[in-house]
Parts: C-alpha cells; sequence; structure tokens
C-alpha cells in the first residue's frame, strides 16, 4: 500500500454509534476509504488534522498494450491548479471525489470542473499555459466518458502511459488508487467503479520533488508535470495473459525462450505460441501460478542496426489474444569489447531528452520519436542514449524498426536519499515497470540504474540493489549507469599538466605565468613537461557491478570552470589550454570492460557565431567537438560515445538571458530543428571515421 496524507475534517460531529469499527473492519477496502472520507472529526482532532489513508497500489506492468482491445481516452481534459488542496477528499471546502456538485445553487463548492480550463492530454501542464511554467504542486484532472459495465466474463482496466508525479485516481467519487513515480505505465482494474452511461474520472496529481522522490527536486531537465502519456480503457477477459517475454536463450541462436504471467485461468489451460516466418507453433500449460515458460527451436536472422529483422509474433490462451513484431539479438561483452550477435561493435551514439522537436514540452506521440529518431540516424548514429528517465512505449518500438540500438534509464539522478525506503521502492518500482514494458524490444540494448551519483557507499548499497532487481527480471541486456567524472586526485594531477603548458605557450600572460610555476614548485621532482599526456584511469567502484563502465566528462566545458575557480586563472586562459591537452589524454578504466562515454560536450545557441571561439558560440562548440573526437577516436578502451546532447531542451537550471532562457543549449541542433556547425563534425567522424 501506498499511504497519502489528505484533509479529513467536516468539524465537530461526535461519533457515537457503538460497534461502528466492528462495522467498518467488514466493509472492503473502497468502502472504508468512503467511509473515512465522509467522516467528521472525531474526539481529540484539531481542525484540518491529517490522516493517514491507504490507496491501492498499481497490479504489475499490462504488457503488449497496442494489441489490446483499448479505447482513447485522450483529448480534452479540465484542469483546476489546487496548491492548498481544495478539493481533496474530505475537505470542507471541496472534497469533489464525494460528488459534491453545486446543483441545487446552494450547495457551497470551490471548484467546477465543467466550466474550468481545458488542457491536451497527453501533454505537460507546463507548456500548454503561461502561468503554469514553473507550477510544480497539486492539480486536479477531469473527464467525463460514455461506457458500459462490462459483461459478465470481462473487465475493464484503466491505463496510463505515465503521470508525473504522484497521481490518485477517483472514478464516479470512488478512490480507485494510486501511482508514486513518473514515467512510467500503470493501470487498475475499474470493472467495479464503471457504470452504464455517464462516468467520470478525476485524476489528483502533485508535481512537487524532493530529496525522496525519484527523481530529486533538483534536475537539469524541465520536470514537465501532468498526464504525459496515452490514457487508454482496456477491454480484457477476465482470464487474460497480463505480459510475456520473448528472447533468445542464452547463448543460443537457435531457441527462443517464452515466459508468460496471467491472470484468472485454471492450472493446465494451454497457451499457443506462434511466430510467423519461423514455421513456430507450440503449446504450453499454464501453471497453477498463472505462469508458463516455453522453449522452442526456430532460427531468426538477427537483429541488426544494417537489418533491423522483426517477426510477428501471436500468443493465445482461452479468449486473450496478443500479437507484436519482435526482433531477435545477443549482446554481450567480452573484455574491453561489446558484441552485438557475438561481433564487436562500436556504439556510435547521441543522448537525448523527451522532447518534440519544433514543438514545447514533452514528446509523447510516435510522430514525435520518429522525428527525433530519424535525425539521429542523419547524424550517422547506430545507437541512443535515452536520458534520464523512462520515454514513452513508441520511443523502443519505432527505434526497432529503425535499426537503433537504446539505452534506457530511470531517474536516479544526483544526490537522492539514498537510504529512504520508500525511495528505494520507488526506484525498484520505475525499474521493474521500464523493464516488463520494453523487455520485448530488440533495440534496447542497455538499461541504466543511474546518472552522474555520488560515490558513497549508501549510493553503492543502493544501486547493488537496482543492478540484482535488473538482472533477475531481464538477463539478456547488459546494466550500466553513467559514472560521474572529475576526481579531485585527477584534477589535481591534471593542473600540473595545464601548468606545463601554459607556461611553455605564448598566449598566457605572465600573471597566469607565475600561478602556473607555482603550480609547478609544489609538484617538485613530479613536476611534468609540457608534451606530457595523462592517463585518467575510472575508479569509481560502482564500474565492478556493471556490464559497461559509463563515463560522463566535459573537458572543455565545466571542468575549465573548475580549474579557474580552484587556481584563480581566467577561464580565457584555461580553455585553450585545455583543448591542447585534451588531444594527450587517455581515459581507461580499473575494470576490464568496455568502456562509454555517456556524456561530453559544450553550450552554443544555434546562430551565435565568434571568430574568438567565445563560448556559447557554435565555433566554440566545434573546437570542443573537435579536440574531444581527436582524443576518443584514438582510445582504443572506449567501445560508445553518446554526445551531450542531440537537441536543445528546457531547463530550469539554465536562467541565463539572451542565451540559454531556461534551455540547455549543449544540444547539436536548435528546438525548431536547425543543425548547428559541430552536428556536421560529428556526422563525418561517424560516417568516415569511427
Amino acid at each position: 500500500m501506498i499511504k497519502k496524507t489528505i484533509l479529513a475534517v467536516f468539524g465537530g460531529l461526535i461519533i457515537a454509534v457503538i460497534g461502528l469499527g466492528v462495522y467498518v473492519a467488514s466493509l472492503d477496502k473502497t468502502a472504508q476509504a468512503r467511509l473515512l472520507l465522509s467522516l467528521t472529526m472525531r474526539e481529540g482532532e484539531a481542525l484540518f488534522q491529517t490522516v493517514d489513508i491507504d490507496y491501492d497500489a498499481p497490479p504489475a506492468v499490462l504488457g503488449w498494450l497496442d494489441s489490446r482491445n483499448t479505447r482513447s481516452l485522450n483529448g480534452q481534459w479540465s484542469i483546476i491548479v489546487d496548491p492548498m488542496g481544495v478539493g481533496n477528499p474530505g475537505s470542507p471546502f471541496g472534497g469533489y471525489p464525494l460528488n459534491r456538485q453545486n446543483t441545487s445553487g446552494m450547495t457551497l463548492v470551490e471548484y467546477d470542473f465543467d466550466r474550468a480550463q481545458k488542457i491536451n492530454v497527453p501533454g505537460d501542464i507546463n507548456t500548454q499555459d503561461p502561468k503554469l511554467f514553473f507550477y510544480r504542486d497539486g492539480f486536479w484532472m477531469f473527464r467525463r466518458f460514455e461506457a458500459q459495465v462490462p459483461e459478465s466474463g470481462q473487465r475493464s482496466l484503466l491505463h496510463f502511459g505515465a503521470a508525473n508525479f504522484t497521481a490518485t485516481i477517483f472514478l464516479n467519487g470512488q478512490a480507485v488508487g494510486q501511482h508514486v513515480g513518473g514515467y512510467v505505465p500503470f493501470h487498475f482494474d475499474v470493472t467495479d467503479f464503471l457504470v452504464d452511461g455517464d462516468n467520470v474520472l478525476l485524476v489528483h496529481i502533485d508535481n512537487r520533488l524532493d530529496d525522496s522522490t525519484i527523481p530529486t527536486g533538483r534536475t537539469d531537465w524541465w520536470p514537465y508535470g501532468g498526464l504525459t502519456r496515452d490514457v487508454h480503457l482496456v477491454n480484457v477477459p477476465r482470464a487474460h495473459i497480463v505480459n510475456a517475454k520473448l528472447a533468445l536463450a542464452k547463448g543460443a541462436d537457435n531457441l527462443i525462450d517464452l515466459s508468460l504471467t496471467s491472470t484468472g485461468f485454471d492450472a493446465d489451460t494451454p497457451v499457443r505460441l506462434r511466430i510467423d516466418g519461423l514455421n513456430v507453433d507450440a503449446e504450453v500449460a499454464l501453471k497453477r501460478d498463472g505462469t508458463a515458460n516455453l522453449q522452442v527451436s526456430a532460427q531468426p536472422i538477427l537483429w541488426h542496426p544494417d537489418n533491423p529483422k522483426l517477426y510477428e509474433v501471436v500468443i493465445e490462451a482461452g479468449e486473450s489474444r496478443l500479437r507484436d513484431t519482435i526482433g531477435f539479438r545477443h549482446i554481450a561483452t567480452q573484455g574491453r569489447q561489446i558484441l552485438l550477435n557475438g561481433e564487436a561493435i562500436k556504439l556510435r551514439g547521441i543522448a537525448t531528452h523527451e522532447e518534440p522537436i519544433g514543438q514545447a514540452g514533452v514528446a509523447h506521440s510516435a510522430a514525435h520519436m520518429r522525428r527525433l529518431l530519424a535525425e539521429a540516424r542523419d547524424l550517422g548514429a547506430n545507437f541512443v542514449r535515452a536520458a534520464h528517465y523512462p520515454y514513452n512505449r513508441h520511443l523502443a518500438k519505432i527505434a526497432d524498426e529503425m535499426g537503433l540500438m537504446l539505452w534506457e534509464e530511470i531517474p536516479v539522478y544526483w544526490q537522492i536519499d539514498w537510504e529512504n525506503d520508500e525511495t528505494r521502492a520507488i526506484a525498484r518500482d520505475q525499474m521493474a515497470r521500464l523493464v516488463q514494458r520494453d523487455w520485448n524490444r530488440a533495440s534496447v540494448i542497455i538499461w541504466s540504474v543511474a546518472n552522474e551519483t555520488p560515490n558513497t557507499s549508501p549510493r553503492l548499497k543502493f544501486l547493488r540493489c537496482l543492478i540484482k532487481d535488473t538482472r533477475a527480471m531481464d538477463d539478456s541486456r547488459l546494466v550500466s549507469a553513467a559514472l560521474l567524472g572529475g576526481s579531485r586526485p585527477d584534477f589535481a594531477l591534471i593542473a600540473a599538466r595545464l601548468a606545463a603548458r601554459g607556461i611553455a605557450s605564448p598566449d598566457v600572460p605572465e600573471e597566469a605565468k607565475q600561478v602556473f610555476r607555482g603550480i609547478l614548485d609544489e609538484a617538485g621532482y613530479f613536476a611534468p613537461e609540457a608534451s606530457d599526456g595523462y592517463t585518467l584511469t575510472i575508479d569509481d567502484p560502482l564500474g565492478a557491478h556493471t556490464d559497461i563502465i559509463a563515463y560522463n566528462q566535459y573537458f572543455g566545458w565545466y571542468y575549465s570552470v573548475f580549474f579557474s575557480r580552484t587556481l584563480g586563472i581566467d577561464e580565457a586562459v584555461l580553455r585553450p589550454l585545455m583543448l591542447d591537452f585534451m588531444s594527450d589524454l587517455k581515459i581507461t578504466s580499473q575494470q576490464e570492460k568496455p568502456i562509454q562515454i555517456s556524456e561530453f560536450g559544450a553550450g552554443a545557441k544555434y546562430g551565435l557565431r565568434s571568430d574568438d571561439n567565445h563560448i556559447w558560440s557554435e565555433d566554440y562548440q566545434l573546437a570542443v567537438y573537435r579536440a574531444q573526437l581527436d582524443m576518443l577516436g584514438k582510445n582504443p578502451d572506449i567501445q560508445g560515445i553518446s554526445p551531450w546532447v542531440l537537441k536543445d531542451f528546457r531547463a530550469m537550471l539554465r536562467p541565463l538571458v539572451g542565451v540559454q532562457d531556461y534551455y540547455n543549449r549543449k544540444g547539436l541542433i536548435s528546438p525548431t530543428g536547425e543543425r548547428k556547425a559541430a552536428f556536421g563534425l560529428m556526422q563525418d567522424f561517424y560516417r568516415n571515421r569511427w
């Protein structure tokens, strides 16, 4: 159960019914919740005292959504912003889930959803109304829809692609349940809540984030709130397949494994698997717990970016029938190499955010994702890092078709409450829902459990738990996390090498050279020469538990800021030295594993040019990319790169007026799709040099 604190007062009624506690205990959960919401203040309670109510949590992921009998509830919904909780259940000022409406003209309520502002679903609230641009608090989403109570033997499920970030669902005045954590799908069985005719659906969303949430309250992307993905009413037989996973058997190209979960069936009910084009038509009996496992012989053409072969798969049990197109492939590592179908491959990648090209807000449609992936393909990429949270379900399906490998990630990001059990529960739920939604997508080759987290013991324990969970659910993919570059010992040694280059440079002013001489004097016998390079060894202990060493580094951008502040030397002096030094820098790892440079880059506003390579210009971004690619291209340990980032994206951390204007400007293209100068350089590198 997930507890949700709500206001529960109407004021002053004393409960005097003997045996009420026995009566309440005899009711089911929904009836108990409705009674509690309608009760007034009890003895000893202060006005507006909060109480805890247990809402049902959603069941496991309903897989294969696009092959089911669905009815879209997308479209225009009413929205009421409610930071004071006026509409909360039991509130003396509202309590809308109890269906209090001013039908008589004499009932005091503080809302009217039928006349309220309208907003599009799916979509975020922040970019559909300028007043809500920075809004991060509670609000209500409302719509009516016509329905019929399902016939006997049928069930109706209310499915949400995602709701950011805590969503509590009410249908026809009854509390259905609650999901905590955004970006991932969830559903509830609403069969017993539906009525024939007009149905009233109300979703309370709390968009607040803090140190105990996933993600935290401070992120370098826009924490879009709302019903950001599709909403569906899904009709299923009472007995139905919940989810099914197909993958090549470990180490075999001629065996396919099926694992399946179901509900409502009798034991020994037959499950039929058919794969068109592979002559597969086999059956297996369900176990008592509704699961089934089957291994079949087949010789599929293996999915590959150069030939993204997909097969039509049909699974049937009773009246339940699922259909999808699925590819089969192996992904593994061997020493410092990544192997796709047993052959070494390099990940020519690009990182993204879930924002469409040329439109404000969150990307939620297949068309949005197709255009983003098409731009990645034209860059020459065969790999996309979908950071820093799960995207909509269309991404991986389109990547399957287009032959793009994917990294998918949950928003365990920066510093979170590592020792909080509820925080860990949210992260585990997000990981499970992402994996169980996309485990049939051949394009997904890496699950990522985190990004740029600090090297501490509580963090290591937290992430080891997630890695163990992930491998238990799906061992047919790699598991990683984007590690944070820039340790102090490394920086101290790099500072000495920058100092040696600075002293030798005719372009460095004398006052800066004096500082550099002091650094080398302190180094003494170990002072480097101007031409000396440096080998940076990634030593984060989390790397011992991941399959790939993914590393974020920003030589030429943020690191120059750090050296400037610690050494007292202007960035204008340090940045050219850093670009020169990068050609003699090598990155390796303590672990005998492939290295992926999961981020590098520099900010640039499209159209801003500078003959002097000033920062924020396309020219400086181009110089950083040129130095980075020179460094990375000749490093044999590096088997993948994903520059940061494909497109400029919204970020509250980026207020610089006239340049960023609440955008992170590290994109290779602008928000509307214009390509910056570094795009062409990256394109040439992928097509002709790496």
